[in-house]
């Protein structure tokens, strides 16, 4: 009994530890997307994780540096990084150009939006190699934007040029900005801050309508030190901020800790042996045994009826939650057929047209997560889809908590009705 005891015991500690590691090891390996990366996949390098990082700058011009992160953890991708990183010095230019007409492009749209003049200049790109201790390609892209953040007296006010602005689950966006400002208004809440710097990343956040905003007020803050607004800090990030933890390494060591804390355990229980002392516990534990024996038994067999009991139960939960939805899907149909035809099959639907289906299935309303997830789409996806159909007015969306909710644009009377809080 010890012995399977122990054994069950660090089994399932190591079945806890693998499924929190593991997801964090599978998202790793999603590919980086943005502006200028197509050549370096055609180098043969796919990024594995972006960082866009802004500095902020009095005036209202800001620094814009876009970094992709590639892990050199074998000889061929270390060799292909090393070959993009001499033909990035050899020829900047082949990188540089597509770049820079992407980002005029997108400097010209939020020149529109906001107003003021607007301009991208100083484009440039370079390539390293660095160690976090572990070895990372770097391709970074950096150009200045002009009138970036609206300057109002001794208010810097960000976020109006980038209104909406994607991060998928690999980027991350670091904004920082001058030691004589403060923070007044951070919008929505970073998922990490530092001093004179806020963090989002994309597989926390989305910035919904008006996000990000960020106010800066002129303050006392001359006196202090900047953690993050210098360019030697964004390219060495402290070890807290690696995005690539050595997940084996991790998984190697936990595991050799829970066999080790599993043999100490057998052998303190005997099952190992092990001295005079184990032998003396062995007699002393088979005595016991031979006294409750019955006991056990009883114990035993009803433990077993018990766990028979609750496989049953959750059989029966299982079969009913499907006939809950098999129920459900007739009444979609029959909904279908009241209007005198029939719904069309979900692959005959266009993705904004699915996405409705399932608003309105739940209600009227339901949270984009759950959108990803009924419809077995990636978070990229759905953000893309979603960010369409908000843009024409097909939907609507809010932030509640953290969460973003979506909803059927004629739900707005009910919202003022019931007096709930949008989160908008």
């Amino acid at each position: 009994m010890a012995t399977r005891d122990a054994v069950f015991a660090v089994l399932c500690a190591a079945l806890c530890v693998l499924a929190v590691v593991a997801p964090t090891a599978a998202a790793q390996e999603g590919t980086a997307s943005g502006p200028g990366v197509e050549p370096l996949v055609q180098q043969g390098v796919e990024p594995d994780s972006t960082r866009i990082v802004v500095e902020v700058s009095e005036s209202g011009d800001a620094r814009w540096e876009i970094q992709y992160w590639t892990r050199l953890d074998d000889e061929n991708t270390t060799d292909a990084f090393q070959s993009l990183r001499d033909d990035v010095r050899a020829n900047p230019d082949d990188y540089t150009s597509a770049f820079a007409e992407r980002i005029a492009s997108t400097v010209g749209a939020a020149e529109n939006a906001t107003g003021r003049e607007m301009a991208a200049t100083n484009v440039s790109v370079s390539a390293e190699t660095r160690s976090l201790p572990d070895s990372f390609g770097v391709v970074s892209y950096s150009f200045e934007w002009s009138n970036f953040a609206a300057v109002d007296g001794d208010r810097l006010v960000v976020g109006d040029a980038i209104e909406g602005f994607f991060l998928d689950s690999s980027s991350r966006l670091i904004l920082s900005w001058p030691d004589e400002y403060d923070a007044a208004t951070v919008e929505p809440a970073g998922d990490e801050t530092r001093e004179h710097t806020v963090i989002w990343r994309g597989s926390q956040t989305e910035f919904v309508s008006g996000e990000p905003n960020v106010v800066l007020e002129r303050g006392a803050g001359g006196s202090g030190t900047t953690a993050t607004a210098t360019p030697t800090d964004s390219a060495t990030p402290v070890a807290d901020d690696d995005p690539f933890p050595t997940t084996t390494a991790l998984v190697a060591l936990v595991l050799v800790v829970l066999v080790g804390a599993g043999a100490l355990y057998l052998r303190s229980r005997g099952a190992l042996g092990g001295g005079d002392g184990d032998s003396g516990g062995a007699n002393a534990a088979g005595a016991a045994g031979s006294t409750d024996a019955g006991a056990s038994t009883d114990s035993a067999t009803a433990s077993a009826g018990e766990a028979d009991s609750a496989a049953a139960d959750d059989a029966a939960t299982a079969a009913a939650s499907a006939g809950a939805g098999a129920d459900e899907a007739d009444d979609d149909s029959a909904a279908g057929d009241e209007d005198g035809e029939p719904s069309p099959p979900p692959e005959l639907l266009s993705n904004e047209e699915r996405v409705l289906r399932l608003i309105e299935s739940r209600g009227g309303r339901i949270k984009q997560q759950e959108v990803a997830g009924a419809l077995d789409w990636t978070d990229a996806k759905t953000s893309k889809v979603v960010r369409g159909m908000r843009d024409e007015g097909t939907i609507e969306g809010f932030r509640l908590g953290r969460e973003n909710v979506l909803r059927l644009p004629e739900d707005d009377a009910d919202d003022e009705d019931g007096g709930g809080s949008k989160g908008e």
